[in-house]
């Protein structure tokens, strides 16, 4: 005997069958029957409008996250929010973000659909798990690529409810401008995954809902770097017209004072005017040199940045040249800031480097010495050889560097949190470290200690046969 079901659409005959059918009651329903064109008509229409209601639902979610999300997370704890939106969109049990965008800190955190879904003491044990699992599969995904795993209960042992069947992981990648160039020379690289995991099989509206997601991390962290950009170039205006603004007073004034000297004492001998103009001229040529040095460090990022930046090595005595770059403007620089320089090195060092950007390299690690040394203090340089490579060392008595900023002062425009007693634009550790890689070396930071000092140190391999350019 049939079940009497009432009808929803008022249609009469064989709904309590099809209706029966459509919910399952089997009990009611014996033998196989096909369901007649009003009922096929109605539930079509009903599970449009639930098919509509649904995509409205995924839309308003979406929109809400967008809205929520509008800047690249700086913390774990805003990525962690990101990640619990990101589950609720997607309707996952959890989602895990990592992100790698050059010139932000690296973060991974996980959002779970439900609170208190992952206890917090299990929420290491999760990250570590994704890591590894990450770490097995394809290392250079494709935008867009869609890489699904089974899990089951023994890899969550700590989950409080049903465990995950499978989790989705979608890469995140974002176009960059290599070396801060124009856009013809953007290239795409990774940054970070986004991984969704369900107790149930992932469906295809989650794979593009989480692509959906992945597309908004890349857009934000491409945001990000123009906005780096964006700050850098103000910087470098404000860095530059201060900089380059001083030694045009100091020569304007040392001019004004040596013109108002020649009206003043006409009647001074002959041989006191000349010694007092000589220390003059030799004010302005400091203040000239000064200014020079800062139009090349401006002009060598532009170089750098545009691949225009070249070395060309030859067999020299990298000795000799440290030993002249010392003796000549260093001794009097650091004698001018109340430094004493102390230098060892071997008589003779044979290598293969560019003679022009390695004394360039030479200056710019001792200036940052004595820039950042007290008065009274000593920059201790030393040239030394080893396994096939020499190293230059420079040891200062300045502040230690903050961890935060030890990444940071090897960029353009950057200097650490620290007092310098003599300006600078924060270009001469960025201007060594690429002449050393582009030798197949590099520049380091090896030592920080406060009270202290710290130490630099530039690496070179002695044999480098072939010209490179940045």
């Amino acid at each position: 005997m049939l079940m009497q079901l009432t009808s929803s659409n008022g249609h009469a005959g064989c709904l309590s069958r099809c209706d029966q059918r459509f919910l399952k009651v089997q009990k009611a329903c014996p033998g196989n029957f096909e369901i007649c064109a009003p009922c096929t008509s109605f539930y079509a229409e009903r599970s449009r409008k639930s098919l509509w209601y649904q995509e409205e639902m995924e839309t308003m979610r979406l929109s809400s996250f967008y809205r929520n999300v509008s800047t690249l997370p700086k913390s774990e704890a805003e990525l962690a929010a990101a990640a619990s939106r990101a589950a609720q969109v997607c309707g996952a049990q959890f989602a895990a973000i990592q992100l790698s965008v050059p010139g932000q800190p690296e973060l991974l955190a996980v959002g779970t659909f439900e609170p208190d879904l992952v206890p917090e003491t299990a929420e290491a044990a999760l990250k570590e798990f994704l890591r590894t699992q990450i770490s097995l599969l394809d290392p250079s995904p494709k935008a867009g690529d869609l890489r699904t795993f089974p899990v089951g209960e023994r890899n969550f042992p700590f989950w409080r409810l049903r465990a995950p069947r499978s989790i989705t992981i979608i890469p995140i990648s974002i176009q960059s401008w290599l070396n801060g160039r124009g856009a013809e020379a953007k290239i795409k690289q990774e940054a970070g995954w986004l991984a969704l995991g369900g107790d149930h099989e992932q469906d295809v509206r989650q794979g593009i809902l989480g692509l959906a997601l992945a597309q908004r991390f890349s857009e934000l962290g491409e945001i990000a770097q123009l906005e780096s950009i964006i700050a850098q170039r103000g910087q470098f205006l404000s860095i530059a017209s201060h900089d380059l603004k001083t030694p045009l007073t100091a020569i304007y004034g040392i001019l004004q004072l040596q013109e108002r000297v020649l009206r003043q004492k006409k009647d001074e001998p002959e041989g006191e005017q000349i010694a007092r103009q000589q220390s003059f001229l030799k004010m302005v040529i400091r203040q000239v040199e000064r200014l020079n040095e800062l139009i090349d460090g401006l002009l060598n990022v532009s170089r750098i940045q545009n691949g225009r930046f070249v070395v060309e090595p030859s067999e020299v005595d990298v000795a000799s040249i440290l030993k002249e770059s010392s003796s000549q403007r260093m001794n009097i620089i650091a004698a001018e800031a109340g430094v004493s320089l102390k230098l060892e090195s071997p008589p003779i060092l044979t290598a293969w480097v560019d003679p022009v950007r390695f004394e360039e390299l030479v200056t710019n690690l001792i200036m940052n010495g004595i820039r950042f040394s007290p008065e009274g203090g000593s920059v201790w340089v030393k040239l030394a050889e080893s396994s096939g490579a020499f190293r230059l060392s420079v040891r200062d008595q300045g502040p230690a560097v903050p961890l935060e900023d030890r990444e940071r002062i090897f960029h353009p425009f950057e200097r650490a949190q620290r007092t310098a007693r003599m300006g600078g634009m924060g270009l001469g550790l960025f201007i060594s470290k690429q002449i050393a890689q582009l030798h197949g070396g590099n520049v380091m930071l090896v030592e920080s200690i406060p009270g202290k000092g710290n130490v630099f140190e530039a690496y070179f391999p002695i044999k480098t046969v072939t010209s490179l350019s940045a």
